[in-house]
C-alpha cells in the first residue's frame, strides 16, 4: 500500500545518507531527520496493520462470519471510489414514496384516517337481520316418528334497526380526539416531505463536493509525487538539502492523506444519497 512504498523510500534514502555520513560526506542532522521520518511512517503503518486485521474481523462479525475466517476483499478502496463517482445520480428522478421516513408517516395518517373512521361508524344506525324457521305437529300421542304424521312448517324473517338518537359523551370524546390525531398526522406528513426534499438537496449539493474535492486531492496527489520526486533527485545530486526533501516528503504524506479520505467521503456521499432517494 501507500505506507509500505512510503516506507520503502524512506529506508533507501535513510541508508545511502547514512552511508553518505559516515564517509564525511552528509551532516548527521540529515540523517537525524530522516530517521524521524523513517519512525513516524513505520508507526503508521504498524497502527494501519493491526486496524486491518480489526476491520476484517468486524467484516466478518458481520457477515456471520468466525472473526478469524480468512476473508478477502475483491476491490481496493480505489475502485470503489471510482465506481462510486457518478454524477448521473444527481439527475435521476425522485419517487417521495419511494423513501422509508415517507412510507412510515404514510402509513401513519393511514391508521389515523380508518380510526376516525371507525369512531364516526359508532354514531351510525345499526340494522341487524334474523330468520327462524321450524315445523309442529300435533298428537294426542307420541306419534311424531310415524311417518303419517302430519308437520306444519313456519318460519319468521325480523329486522332490527337501532337508531342512537343520543350519543354519549364518551363516543363524541372519542371521534374529536380522532380527527385531532388525523390533523397532527397530516401535517406531520407535510413536513416530513419538507424535511425529506431538503435531506435530498443537501445530500446532492454533499455529492457534489465529495466528488470535487476527490478530483481536487487526485490532482494536489500527482503534483506532490513530482515534487518529491524532483527533491529526491537534487538531493542525491547534493543541490537539495535534508530539510527539504522532509519538506517534500511531508507535503506528499498529508496528499495521500487528503486523497485517501476523500475516497472514504465519495463513498458515504453517494451512499446517504441513495438511502434518502431509495435507488
Amino acid at each position: 500500500g501507500i505506507l509500505r512504498n512510503n516506507l520503502d523510500a524512506l529506508n533507501d534514502n535513510l541508508y545511502e545518507t547514512q552511508k553518505l555520513y559516515e564517509n564525511g560526506l552528509a551532516e548527521e542532522e540529515s540523517v537525524e531527520q530522516l530517521q524521524i521520518t523513517f519512525s513516524t511512517v513505520e508507526s503508521q503503518l504498524n497502527n494501519a496493520m493491526r486496524l486491518e486485521k480489526i476491520t476484517l474481523q468486524i467484516l466478518n462479525l458481520v457477515m456471520g462470519l468466525p472473526l478469524d475466517s480468512p476473508t478477502q476483499l475483491s476491490e481496493d478502496l480505489n475502485d470503489l471510489a471510482q465506481a462510486y463517482v457518478n454524477p448521473t445520480i444527481l439527475d435521476a428522478p425522485f419517487i417521495m414514496e419511494n423513501n422509508v421516513d415517507f412510507k412510515l408517516v404514510n402509513n401513519l395518517n393511514e391508521q389515523r384516517y380508518y380510526e376516525l373512521k371507525l369512531a364516526k361508524s359508532r354514531a351510525l344506525p345499526t340494522l341487524n337481520a334474523f330468520l327462524n324457521y321450524g315445523s309442529t305437529a300435533f298428537s294426542e300421542s307420541f306419534t311424531f316418528f310415524d311417518s303419517e304424521q302430519q308437520w306444519f312448517d313456519s318460519s319468521i324473517l325480523g329486522f332490527d334497526l337501532s337508531i342512537p338518537i343520543f350519543s354519549s359523551l364518551k363516543r363524541s370524546a372519542s371521534t374529536q380526539r380522532a380527527k385531532i390525531a388525523l390533523e397532527k398526522a397530516k401535517t406531520q406528513l407535510k413536513e416530513t416531505q419538507e424535511q425529506i426534499r431538503l435531506q435530498l438537496e443537501k445530500a446532492k449539493s454533499d455529492y457534489q463536493l465529495a466528488v470535487e474535492q476527490y478530483n481536487t486531492t487526485q490532482e494536489n496527489l500527482n503534483l506532490a509525487e513530482r515534487i518529491e520526486r524532483k527533491n529526491q533527485i537534487k538531493y542525491k545530486e547534493g543541490i537539495a538539502s535534508s530539510f527539504e526533501l522532509r519538506q517534500a516528503q511531508t507535503q506528499l504524506y498529508s496528499a495521500q492523506q487528503e486523497y485517501l479520505q476523500s475516497m472514504v467521503d465519495v463513498i458515504n456521499a453517494k451512499t446517504e444519497l441513495e438511502v434518502i432517494a431509495n435507488n
